[in-house]
């Protein structure tokens, strides 16, 4: 049972008011009093409600949502989440703000935040960095001016940011490997599917990966394939990229799609002379259209409903728990999707 400053006051045979005084810090209550009503609520075990301390103070704490734009279908899920999220905080005093800003040619993130920043309007920051090395800078800069600083969806891990919520990549490479492995054990040839840019998100999968294989000592039977990022804008690279490798993937029996590109690969998948597993990444209505017709075997999914909340609700602790030293980071579970449960991972799923 919660104690609250009416079963003190009971206790003690004093007011209300005056409990909630001492409990507040307020003037006006004797020396005598305060000790009383300390001593009874130590006794009790009395947790003072934080929330509510922090809506008497009439704060409002404005944290920004740093996010990429491509591949849309994955960001605008996180986005969308991230809102619903937020709005079950507003009462605490919670103002979020999205930011989508591009990686692509470029990566915008570092200047945008470092405006950010200097703008001195937010109180804590949210950002999916698009590489990792890169943004440890910022992120300090931050850090050392007291704003707080998490990361969502990709890590910084050797920055100075309180804590990480998203996927463990080395894992999810390795999942997808395992994966390939159950569905064909007979396996003469298999293709990597990468972007070029070798970011923190793209070694760990592909370190994963291959890591798998090499257990199977079937390290020698992967063959990568790199596209550039721009592929997310000038779609028509995907079909490029798959006409100018046409031998190689008429030889292999496994695809593994390590960004985000799975959702316009398929499209260009009939020059195909063989039927292949294809394991990729998230799911959206284009991905979900290809699994049920079996182009697509697999996806793995990484919850980003999940995401959000758990982002947010780390960010509350941070600020309304005064005892909170530090947050451990929290790893969401890898998910994987296949005909038979994909539909559960769309708010709206049409046929197509």
């Amino acid at each position: 049972m919660k104690v609250t400053a009416k079963m003190i006051a009971e206790e003690l045979g004093i007011s209300t008011a005056t409990v909630d005084r001492v409990l507040n810090n307020r003037k006006g209550v004797s020396e005598k009093n305060i000790h009383i009503v300390k001593q009874k609520a130590k006794e009790l075990g009395y947790q003072p409600n934080r929330a509510a301390k922090f809506l008497s103070t009439q704060k409002v704490v404005r944290v920004a949502f740093i996010l990429p734009v491509f591949p849309d279908y994955f960001w605008n899920e996180l986005e969308m989440e991230i809102k619903e999220a937020a709005s079950l905080y507003a009462d605490f005093g919670f103002q979020t703000d999205v930011h989508r800003i591009h990686t692509i040619p470029q990566n915008d993130q570092l200047d945008y935040m470092e405006e950010l920043i200097e703008q001195d309007k937010y109180q804590a920051f949210v950002i999916a960095p698009h590489d990792a090395k890169p943004t440890e800078s910022v992120i300090n800069k931050a850090m050392d001016k007291n704003i707080p600083v998490f990361t969502i969806n990709t890590d910084v891990p050797d920055s100075q940011r309180i804590a990480y919520v998203g996927s463990d990549y080395y894992d999810a490479g390795y999942l997808a490997g395992e994966l390939i492995y159950l569905f064909q054990k007979d396996l003469s040839n298999m293709v990597l599917i990468r972007e070029k840019e070798n970011t923190f998100q793209m070694q760990q999968k592909e370190n994963g990966f291959l890591d798998f294989f090499k257990e199977k000592r079937m390290e020698n039977k992967v063959q990568i394939v790199k596209y550039n990022k721009s592929a997310y804008i000038q779609k028509e690279q995907v079909g490029e990229l798959l006409h100018d490798h046409k031998e190689l993937f008429n030889q292999s029996e496994a695809v593994y799609v390590a960004g985000g590109i799975i959702d316009e690969l398929q499209k260009y998948w009939f020059f195909s002379k063989k039927t292949h597993i294809i394991i990729g990444h998230d799911i959206n209505q284009t991905i979900y259209n290809a699994i049920n017709k079996g182009v697509i075997t697999a996806t793995i999914c990484q919850d980003p409903m999940a995401q959000a909340a758990i982002t947010l609700k780390k960010l509350t602790k941070y600020f309304l728990d005064e005892n909170v030293t530090e947050l451990d980071n929290h790893i969401v579970k890898l998910e994987i999707v296949t005909r038979a449960n994909a539909k559960y991972y769309l708010k709206n799923t049409k046929s197509d």
